[in-house]
């Protein structure tokens, strides 16, 4: 293995310290609303209902999109059209065994066919 040369380090405590702040911002936050909670238990009833209709409208704009994605899909296909290869031929004769060849042998078919090309 190869001596990759001197290696220098940075000092992460910077980064520690802003994550450990937001770490406790985040604690804070859960624990304020917790106690507002606490004290006004009525407000999960305005809570839940926001959250379905808020889960109700994704629903419905997920199906729409579905829907125009669907109707656009079929002028598009109908415009594609189909492409196929002309001039081939794909004939099971000129299919050739790779029975028992190897990497090796591969290499020797494309010297061989080096040789043939230089003849």
């Amino acid at each position: 293995m190869t001596d990759a040369g001197p290696m220098g380090r940075n000092k992460t405590t910077g980064s520690a310290v802003g994550i450990l702040a937001l770490i406790l911002v985040i604690v804070a936050i859960v624990i304020g609303f917790t106690w507002y909670i606490w004290k006004n238990p009525e407000i999960l009833e305005d809570l839940a209902r926001f959250l379905i209709i808020l889960a109700g409208l994704i629903i419905i704009i997920v199906i729409i999109a579905y829907i125009i994605i669907a109707v656009l899909a079929v002028p598009y296909y109908a415009l594609k059209g189909e492409s196929y290869q002309t001039g081939a031929t794909y004939d099971l004769n000129d299919v050739k065994s790779v029975k028992e060849k190897t990497s090796d042998s591969k290499k020797d078919d494309a010297d061989d066919t080096d040789r043939d090309l230089k003849d």
